[in-house]
């Protein structure tokens, strides 16, 4: 069993790169290879997408998302996070949106490495390990 120290950091995908998937588009081999999780915020903006658009199709196809990676809960000191993260972006005088500054808070919480397609948003976020979807 590795230690704590030889662990592998967690790799975390926001929503644009779960939807990148749930479109049939492969991730990236350097992504594929580590193993993925996605925060509840993600699962809930998923989820939202499933019930606006809807079908049963679109519902399985989450459901076998959800099957390749782990789920990681949101709490107490996630949300101080965000908080943390929301007063420093008002503060000069930006913004990301609520879901973005919750998924943000979560990967600083638990120090990982955030998967999306949507830097300009998450750049922001002083101190958050970014891993683009596309390399281009």
């Amino acid at each position: 069993m590795a230690s704590p120290r030889e662990e592998q950091p967690v790799i975390m995908l926001d929503t644009s790169a779960c939807v990148e998937v749930l479109r049939g588009r492969p991730p990236p081999r350097r992504i594929a290879a580590r193993s993925c999780s996605v925060s509840t915020i993600v699962l809930a903006e998923l989820w939202g997408g499933v019930f606006h658009r809807g079908g049963p199709n679109e519902e399985r196809k989450l459901q076998l998302l959800l099957e390749t990676v782990a789920i990681i809960d949101f709490d107490a000191a996630c949300a101080r996070e965000t908080g943390r993260i929301l007063g420093l972006l008002a503060q000069s005088g930006q913004s990301i949106g609520d879901f973005d500054a919750q998924i943000a808070g979560h990967a600083l919480h638990l120090k990982a490495t955030l998967v999306t397609l949507n830097l300009k948003h998450f750049e922001r976020v002083p101190g958050l390990h970014l891993l683009p979807w596309r390399t281009n």
